[in-house]
């Protein structure tokens, strides 16, 4: 039986991509995107991402910042 099936504690994977920094001017390149396409709820990570058009940021950084805002 594995550690984490006896104790209920997943263990932590720490993600290959490096930390992205979200400073001001990126947020609000963010944000704009997502009013462009229709406001958090109907605008997709993919679409976002498409529409910011920035080099090197992920679909798992959109992701993960939707969810924080």
């Amino acid at each position: 039986m594995r550690n984490s099936q006896r104790t209920g504690v997943r263990q932590y994977n720490k993600s290959e991509l490096p930390r992205l920094r979200w400073t001001p001017e990126l947020h609000k390149h963010f944000s704009q995107a997502v009013e462009r396409l229709g406001g958090k709820y109907k605008a997709s990570p993919k679409r976002i991402l498409h529409m910011m058009n920035v080099k090197g940021l992920k679909l798992s950084h959109i992701k993960s910042h939707l969810q924080v805002n």
